[in-house]
């Protein structure tokens, strides 16, 4: 529904840290009877689209942000320069004085992201906001799970945090961006990937290897507490990919998607030639492409797609047909996902 408005590998892979509530230990409140909670997601696009810009994409993203009152924030392709400068805007919003972060860098020496003080090693990164306390997560040693593969020095991972929303449990959010299905931009070839070579489904079998240890990290995670994915995941809501998280329509997953009750896709199914996309519980609205664009499979970047997702683990939240809504914004090539879930008492 729309609304309105790496020793040296481990230094390389660093979490970023700055003196925030970041930290700060997280006491459960009591939990009423129906919490709302409020979530967005957006891939800022921050270098190709933004070419590192600290101005007017960033003040759009904070404005955007406010006005939607989202508690639980997650954001992609981010320079650090623009990640500083839209943590530090947001935290002079009322009610965002308390802003905690978790956020983690993906890519490095980015040419439109170096700035000799903020940002001297041109990280490009990705992570979690959140107006309350958040504690980080522990993956073994790091405060993220690394993805795997590093196609062309890509460093996808996933990073949780978990958020004290009071009057609520705790919930543990977690942010991801995976790996573009490789057929898409017509790669055949992975060096130092002899498995993935042998696969006869190259194209997109790295997006489907990332998506699987997501949700083999996080679905047993949900037996305990609240939990929710927000990001980028690069492929259709009907495809293998995300039937490791959809708990509907032939899905294997424990979650539903924000955008899944909303009843505009009963009896109106986008349609990719695939002959596989019938459930109205895997549609969406499009998040990346632009106005007036075709559903067209065969042609991924001259189309509309839904491949940005908040999903929440069934077990503890409600998704109803007001949960979901896109913002557009003239800063990004992908749309601003927005979902109001309620948490079960």
């Amino acid at each position: 529904m729309r609304r309105p408005i790496a020793a040296a590998a481990t230094a390389v892979a660093l979490l970023l840290t700055t003196p925030l509530a970041a930290d700060a230990s997280v006491t459960p409140s009591a939990p009423q009877s129906d919490r709302k909670i409020r979530m967005l997601d957006f891939n800022f696009a921050g270098n190709g689209f933004n070419k590192g810009s600290t101005g007017a994409p960033v003040d759009d993203t904070v404005a955007k942000i406010s006005e939607q009152n989202a508690e639980i924030i997650g954001l992609n392709e981010m320079c650090y320069t623009q990640w500083v400068a839209l943590r530090d805007r947001l935290k002079a919003k009322p009610g965002y004085e308390g802003l905690s972060e978790q956020v983690v860098v993906t890519n490095y020496k980015i040419p439109n992201c170096y700035d000799p003080v903020v940002n001297p090693d041109g990280w490009y990164v990705m992570g979690l906001l959140s107006k309350y306390p958040s504690q980080r997560v522990m993956f073994g040693d790091t405060p993220y799970l690394d993805l795997g593969y590093h196609y062309r020095e890509r460093y996808r991972k996933l990073v949780c945090g978990d958020v004290g929303v009071p009057n609520a449990a705790v919930i543990r959010a977690c942010v991801t961006h995976t790996e573009v299905p490789l057929v898409i931009i017509n790669e055949t070839s992975f060096p130092n990937n002899p498995d993935i070579t042998k696969d006869p489904f190259y194209g997109r079998s790295i997006n489907y290897a990332q998506a699987k240890l997501i949700a083999d990290t996080i679905t047993p995670m949900t037996r305990r507490m609240p939990v929710a994915l927000l990001g980028d995941l690069n492929e259709l809501p009907f495809l293998p990919s995300l039937d490791l998280f959809y708990a509907k329509c032939d899905g294997r997953g424990v979650f539903d998607e924000v955008d899944g009750e909303d009843p505009r896709w009963h009896g109106n199914i986008r349609r990719w030639v695939l002959g596989i996309e019938d459930c109205p519980h895997r549609q969406g609205e499009w998040t990346m492409g632009a106005d007036g664009l075709p559903d067209d499979y065969n042609r991924p970047y001259q189309s509309n797609r839904k491949i940005d997702f908040i999903f929440v683990d069934h077990r503890h939240f409600k998704v109803d047909a007001q949960s979901g809504w896109v913002i557009s914004t003239p800063y990004s090539d992908h749309r601003i996902v927005v979902g109001e879930v309620k948490l079960r008492h």
